[in-house]
């Protein structure tokens, strides 16, 4: 059986009991993840798949409003933002930056839900969720590859995953990997005078007889027939007919 669809939120507050108090409070709704800086939240903003942002204005020496250029360059996960500190021209800056939600302190858990519920989808379509696990496989191309992690991180079980994978991408997440990495291999075939070893490292390959028999099976040559046919043969150069 499937477990639930649970959006990915993100914490960025340093004060560590409200970093726990919301974890507790929203943790059965959410995966939470939790950072006390602008450092530690742009971190799991690459390596998550975050659905929302939960955002304090003052976090220790670094203004929270000043971090929200760099989140937007990171993902378009709506920021909610949370502050003690109550006057307008935190409000304005707010509006300024397309803030989607401000919420003063201490927040009320009721407040809180609602105002989630409103920005971060409750529902993960199959067509969403392959999308979102073809980015995350597109970026580890050399990685070693658990179906249950790759599930884990988009906060669904590892059947419905591959389900949904299956049904709008025609393929398991694993076979869509081996194909992703083939194709930039030989790409690199193409294009440049590497060993066949090194791509075969640089693939996550345990070995180049493995790799290129990989290989074979979707090209129908091995790595050096294929970069032979790729590149184009140099031209003959025709002398003229010597006269006299």
């Amino acid at each position: 059986m499937a477990l639930p669809f649970r959006p990915h939120l993100l914490v960025v507050d340093d004060e560590a009991c409200i970093r726990e108090a919301l974890t507790a409070a929203l943790g059965s709704t959410y995966v939470v993840y939790v950072a006390a800086s602008g450092a530690e939240a742009c971190a799991l903003l690459t390596a998550h798949p975050i659905a929302g942002i939960i955002l304090d204005v003052q976090l220790g020496a670094e203004h929270g409003l000043d971090l929200i250029p760099r989140f937007r360059t990171l993902s378009d996960a709506p920021i909610l933002v949370l502050t003690g500190h109550s006057c307008e021209a935190v409000l304005l800056r707010s509006l300024r930056e397309k803030v989607e939600e401000y919420l003063k302190k201490p927040v009320n858990l009721t407040e809180l839900l609602a105002a989630l519920h409103r920005l971060v989808p409750q529902t993960d379509s199959a067509t969403d969720l392959a999308a979102r696990a073809r980015r995350t496989l597109d970026d580890y191309p050399d990685k070693r590859f658990w179906p249950a992690d790759l599930a884990g991180q988009l906060g669904v079980s590892e059947a419905h995953l591959r389900r949904c994978f299956r049904e709008v991408c025609g393929q398991t997440p694993r076979r869509y990997l081996v194909e992703m990495r083939l194709r930039r291999a030989a790409a690199r075939l193409r294009a440049t005078a590497d060993r066949v070893e090194q791509i075969a490292v640089d693939m996550g390959y345990p070995s180049s007889t493995r790799f290129g028999k990989s290989f074979r099976q979707l090209y129908g040559l091995t790595p050096l027939q294929y970069r032979a046919a790729a590149v184009p043969p140099v031209p003959e150069v025709r002398r003229p007919p010597r006269r006299g």
